[in-house]
């Protein structure tokens, strides 16, 4: 936020993290989803880590969303990105067959990013809504096993050596 050329979210972001610590925490971003003979499968992006300060929902907020019965289940999430662009987490979008974006906390504990409350995606940051999940689809959960536990690469297997033509043996089965 911007006032008269004053990031005001730059002057107090140092004391933030001193009363409340960021967090690292799991994005998965939804890409849609796959039909395949009526079996639809929700599929996501490969899961990043990025900062996050999640706090409680301010009365403001609850207001605004008429939900106040919610208030345990609903936390407001700032997200932040070392890049200027940064990731641009995402909420349902049904046109598009999103069914939104995932946070997991290092607690093991999930949460679906539900609304976008402050955009500031261009300075490093966002503000989102987001609502406590029970299950999380299985493509986000292997995403997250897959961060967790990366698959080291398998190594270049050895190129097969060059026949060696003084060798009757060696490669061309006797034959000259």
């Amino acid at each position: 936020m911007s006032v008269l050329g004053v990031n005001l979210h730059q002057v107090v972001r140092g004391a933030i993290p001193v009363l409340h610590p960021d967090e690292d925490v799991l994005l998965i971003q939804s890409l849609g989803q796959t039909n395949v003979r009526g079996i639809v499968t929700a599929t996501f992006a490969d899961a990043v880590a990025v900062k996050a300060q999640i706090q409680s929902m301010g009365n403001d907020d609850l207001r605004a969303m008429n939900d106040t019965w919610r208030v345990e289940h609903q936390r407001k999430c700032y997200l932040f990105s070392e890049t200027p662009a940064g990731i641009i987490p995402q909420t349902i979008v049904r046109t598009l067959e999103r069914g939104g974006d995932l946070i997991r906390r290092a607690d093991g504990s999930w949460w679906l990013i539900t609304g976008m409350m402050e955009d500031f995606s261009a300075s490093g940051w966002v503000s989102v809504r987001i609502v406590s999940q029970v299950t999380v689809p299985q493509g986000a959960q292997d995403k997250a096993d897959e961060y967790d536990n990366p698959t080291p690469p398998s190594p270049d297997p050895e190129p097969d050596p060059e026949p060696d033509p003084s060798d009757p043996d060696d490669g061309n089965g006797g034959k000259s």
